[in-house]
């Protein structure tokens, strides 16, 4: 993770230029896929936005992208129990499905840099399931539910359509990187 860091830090300072452009406008459509980090599996996500308003709040530079999300992560978790019957092992498996409408405020700081802010609102569709010798008298848990939070983002253009991406914040995952392809 401090590799990540070191290297979207490089990126920003050998980028800036007083002269920052919007690489985000109204009529700006992103796809984005990446693979990211949430102390449960692996997630992928990908997602869709589209610049909707300029100008956004009355701040001068500033989009308003609305879009949506879809993301998936799975992880087993291994419990051993020992009674004075013996030892039990048990496995509880979790799949998870997050949908999530989006709402970002993109604003330009740095050329080729698009940086963003924005919100997540969504559901979990969310299965449990357990296997193993005892697994019969242990209760199933609740999984899924309402998905919100926030994001701060950023993507760094290649080239006028391919770029890559980096999120922090509440969504499939805590931190996502991938890559993102602007039409």
């Amino acid at each position: 993770m401090k590799k990540l860091v070191l290297i979207v830090v490089a990126i920003t300072l050998f980028s800036i230029n007083s002269n920052a452009q919007g690489t985000f406008v109204k009529g700006t459509k992103v796809f984005k896929f990446g693979v990211g980090i949430n102390g449960n599996g692996t997630p992928v996500e990908a997602s869709y936005e589209a610049g909707v308003t300029n100008n956004f709040l009355g701040v001068k530079g500033m989009v308003l992208g609305l879009g949506a999300s879809l993301g998936y992560y799975g992880y087993k978790e291994d419990m051993s129990t020992t009674t004075m019957l013996g030892t039990y092992k048990t496995s509880f498996k979790y799949s998870n499905i997050v949908i999530a409408g989006r709402a970002l405020a993109h604003y330009p700081i740095i050329k080729k840099l698009d940086t963003y802010a924005g919100i997540i609102l969504g559901y979990n569709v969310a299965k449990a399931s357990l296997d193993g010798d005892n697994a019969a008298s242990m209760p199933i848990p609740s999984v899924g539910g309402v998905v919100w939070g926030g994001i701060i983002g950023a993507r760094y253009e290649f080239n006028k359509n391919w770029g890559a991406y980096l999120e922090l914040g509440k969504s499939t995952a805590n931190a996502c990187l991938g890559v993102a392809y602007k039409f």
